[in-house]
């Protein structure tokens, strides 16, 4: 399979998006302020960005 194939399959990413999803939902019916919305929005920006990296390192670890 494919980088990309494999970004579209991963179970991170989709539920990082499900989450940036229910975000913009909370924001947009008025449950969220902005603040809270960007502040929310890097953290997932960052677990997902750290869950990718943690996971490459570990997955070279195993091939040595």
């Amino acid at each position: 399979m494919n980088d990309i194939a494999v970004r579209w399959t991963s179970r991170k990413f989709w539920a990082a998006m499900i989450w940036e999803a229910v975000l913009v939902w909370l924001l947009y019916m008025g449950k969220l302020p902005v603040d809270a919305f960007e502040s929310l929005t890097w953290l997932l920006l960052g677990g997902y960005f750290l869950g990718n990296v943690a996971q490459k390192v570990l997955l070279k670890e195993e091939v040595k």
